[in-house]
């Protein structure tokens, strides 16, 4: 089985100010939590300004990262919300020369700061890309729901040609089978995205609307499971990655 665990990067500004010291701080404890991972997972996935909240770019995190000498394939999370296509140029063309294995390219949540949404979307970004040719070097992919009540509202997506579908987090192994059913035909990788079920968790998934009873007490097996659903599982654990190492560490034995 395959598995990619998320990290955030550090924030930029706390209690409304940058301090350079306490960000190098962050980092210091961001580029430990990545080698930590290190025997553990395949990869780690690195996000863009979750719920629009200023981090250090993806592609930023991945740089500090490779200087740690960690050798785990890292992919970025891209936001088309708040980027036009030159800037999403930019950040491609950073991650190849970096080594970053993909990107995954999506709208992303509203800015805090109330900036407004430049109309890029995903699907249409990464026509544009291949159009260029960067898919020749590094992979893309894309976000689909949890559960899909009708195959025709992913039809661009999957008309993108995505490297892989990501879903967003799942509750539910037989609603990841009908999605990686209705992928199938496609030969698109489909890659089961989970939240670790732990209490500091609990703000997170309550948030987007996630219901983990069917797994809460018995995570290693539902990922397990999952990942012999999906092609990957990406796990996720934003306000605990204490707990999300217990996980991966179970998952071991």
């Amino acid at each position: 089985m395959k598995i990619t665990f998320e990290l955030n990067p550090p924030k930029i500004v706390k209690d409304h100010h940058f301090n350079l010291v306490l960000l190098n701080q962050e980092i210091q404890k961001f580029t430990k939590r990545a080698s930590e991972l290190i025997d553990l997972v395949d990869g780690i996935h690195l996000t863009d300004s979750v719920l629009g909240i200023a981090r250090i770019s993806s592609v930023t995190a991945a740089s500090l990262i490779k200087k740690t000498g960690n050798h785990l394939n890292l992919s970025c999370s891209v936001r088309a919300r708040d980027r036009n296509y030159t800037s999403i140029c930019q950040f491609v063309s950073d991650a190849i020369l970096i080594g970053v294995k993909g990107v995954l390219v999506l709208m992303g949540d509203d800015p805090v700061n109330g900036s407004r949404d430049l109309g890029l979307k995903p699907s249409s970004v990464l026509k544009m890309l291949y159009y260029e040719k960067y898919n020749s070097v590094i992979d893309f992919y894309l976000t689909i729901p949890a559960k899909i009540k009708d195959p025709s509202c992913i039809q661009k997506k999957i008309d993108a040609k995505p490297s892989a579908l990501v879903t967003q987090s799942i509750a539910s192994l037989a609603e990841l089978g009908e999605i990686v059913d209705v992928v199938r035909s496609h030969k698109i990788p489909v890659v089961a995205c989970i939240m670790v079920p732990s209490k500091n968790n609990q703000t997170s998934a309550e948030m987007i609307g996630l219901d983990w009873k069917e797994y809460q007490n018995n995570a290693v097996d539902f990922v397990r499971d999952a990942g012999d659903l999906a092609s990957e599982v990406l796990l996720t654990s934003p306000n605990s990655f204490q707990s999300g190492l217990e996980l991966l560490e179970r998952l071991r034995r």
